[in-house]
């Protein structure tokens, strides 16, 4: 299959460039940056595309629509033109691929005790999510508006991770200092997460199956994380120790990311101390969905990454296409 993925420079984009031109797919990437890594060009064909204007795109069976800005911190103008206008520009100029798979987030839902279903957008307060996760949702219904292909999906993954993340690994690692885990409060919610080999296989499944028209669906591991736990279990794994650790106080955080002290929001400490899993029996029963690697299996090509690209330092500050060394 010919398929497009646009933010191809990214850890997300990244990632799916490899998985499907390892399956043999024919990859147009797209990104900003007029030179890309050296990496992307041994197994993709490149375009350069600002998704900010219009711009075109060959014909394709598949558009995988990744780019984005993910910032937490970003305005909600700064965020409106990439994600909301971008995605309007990306429909247009893939108007003749037979599928339109959009990157969404987990974002455009607010935390909730109870499981999150796909319609829990429709009955939440969207007022108060975040600027990147309003922009999602807004991202969302102008491709609604626009859209008029065969086929669309929009999925909504929660919290990427696997080799070449310079995401959510850097946040996990700035947490060790000195060999001590400095534990935000008690850490002991429930919460989704995704590896990038799940997510493309959740991908493949939207363009097998046989359905027509818009879809949205929920995209997380068949399994349910418990945060203290899993960290506990990553670090021991790269640090090939237990880590002695130190909890912080929750209070105090939550003043300091009143002021944004160290890089610290409101959003940043909401997703450390409330509930955020995904219903994903949607995708399931729908297209066959089922994770094929679970966080613990993932473990040794992790530890084995960080360890080509220098260790845990250098993912604290992660620097340019280091999503795309020794992977």
């Amino acid at each position: 299959m010919k398929i497009i993925i646009t933010g191809a420079t990214g850890a997300f984009g990244g990632a799916m460039v490899r998985y499907f031109a390892k399956k043999g797919h024919h990859i147009i990437a797209t990104g900003r940056v007029n030179i890309p890594p050296k990496e992307l060009l041994e197994i993709a064909s490149y375009i350069q595309a600002d998704i900010t204007k219009p711009f075109e795109l060959p014909e394709a069976d598949v558009i995988i629509h990744a780019a984005a800005l993910s910032d937490d911190k970003a305005s909600p103008k700064d965020l409106y033109i990439p994600n909301v206008i971008g995605t309007k520009n990306t429909v247009a100029a893939a108007s003749r691929c037979k599928t339109f798979i959009f990157i969404s987030s987990s974002s455009v839902y607010l935390p909730d005790e109870n499981i999150i279903k796909e319609r829990n957008t429709e009955k939440q307060n969207n007022k108060k999510l975040s600027p990147y996760g309003y922009s999602k949702l807004l991202s969302e219904e102008a491709l609604k508006e626009v859209f008029n292909g065969e086929r669309c999906f929009i999925l909504r993954a929660r919290a990427f991770y696997g080799p070449g993340d310079t995401k959510i690994m850097p946040r996990m690692m700035k947490l060790v200092k000195n060999d001590v885990f400095k534990r935000p409060g008690k850490m002991e919610i429930q919460l989704s997460m995704t590896n990038y080999y799940n997510m493309a296989h959740a991908i493949e499944c939207c363009f097998m199956s046989e359905h027509r028209g818009l879809r949205t669906y929920n995209v997380a591991d068949d399994e349910v994380y418990t945060m203290i736990t899993t960290l506990r279990t990553l670090f021991q794994t790269i640090y090939g120790k237990t880590l002695e650790e130190k909890e912080i106080s929750i209070q105090f955080l939550k003043v300091l990311a009143v002021f944004k002290v160290g890089g610290l929001t409101p959003l940043l400490i909401r997703g450390l101390t409330q509930n955020m899993v995904l219903d994903i029996r949607k995708i399931q029963n729908e297209i066959g969905y089922k994770s094929i690697i679970t966080f613990e299996d993932s473990l040794a090509e992790i530890k084995d990454w960080i360890k080509k690209i220098g260790g845990p330092k250098a993912i604290e500050k992660p620097k340019s296409n280091l999503n795309w060394q020794h992977l």
